[in-house]
């Protein structure tokens, strides 16, 4: 039986989770050695249709070492609806966005998302892989449609928000952070804000536990997630 006894042998743990949240993963990791990071590219939130299946093949390469799989992913629009640890455990938090993770919590999320509706949020990991609304414009939609009809799509899309917020998890400089957050809120005319994450906890329980009934769900070997498991 896997053991969360510090004093135990640690097990061997691979975590699969979004490459935005790198910088916060890797400054929470320390000398946690016996962890696995496997990223995956946040173009994947884009579309949520094709992300089981790459989700799938990371937990299945995972597989052949590790003695625990943790999923650094909310429900993320279904995005990991059907994923299986077919010979492991697998550890899923119970959050519907990965926001929550660098807010502290799901309430943590809710509370700041209820009081501000029609928040966009983006982090340092968002804004260095250029995946903010105007890093989306210049290298994915413009290559495509041409700057004009790029610009349309992207407004189209963000048509419904009022808020750019940076989350300021500490892992970079906030000088340049701040500059493009600014840049998009005024490209897109809405207002911006900025929080301060509230410490690195929740990485650290994504890479260490305790993984509680609170914060986690725990999958015996050959249980899929599903979405009913988020409602209520």
């Amino acid at each position: 039986m896997i053991s969360d006894n510090a004093s135990d042998i640690r097990p061997r743990v691979a975590l699969i989770a979004c490459e935005v949240m790198k910088p916060e993963l890797e400054r929470a990791r320390q000398d946690r050695n016996h962890v696995e990071i496997f990223y995956l590219e946040q173009s994947l939130h884009r579309t949520p249709q094709r992300m089981p299946q790459k989700v799938q093949e990371m937990v299945d390469r995972a597989a052949e070492f590790a003695d625990r799989i943790v999923l650094g992913y909310g429900l993320c629009s279904n995005g990991i609806v059907g994923v299986t640890a077919r010979r492991q455990e697998l550890i899923v938090p119970r959050c519907h966005d990965c926001i929550a993770f660098f807010l502290g919590s799901h309430e943590a999320y809710q509370r700041d998302f209820e009081s501000r509706p029609g928040t966009y949020y983006l982090t340092p990991g968002w804004i260095s892989e250029k995946k903010d609304p105007l890093g989306i414009i210049e290298n994915d939609y413009q290559p495509r449609f041409g700057r004009e009809t790029a610009e349309w799509v992207m407004k189209e899309e963000l048509k419904h928000y009022t808020h750019i917020v940076l989350i300021d998890t500490g892992t970079a400089e906030i000088g340049p952070l701040r500059k493009r957050a600014q840049e998009n809120a005024d490209f897109f005319a809405m207002t911006y804000e900025e929080i301060e994450g509230k410490s690195l906890a929740y990485f650290v329980k994504l890479l260490a536990g305790p993984y509680t009934e609170d914060d986690f769900f725990r999958l015996k070997p050959g249980e899929s997630v599903t979405q009913e498991m988020f409602i209520g």
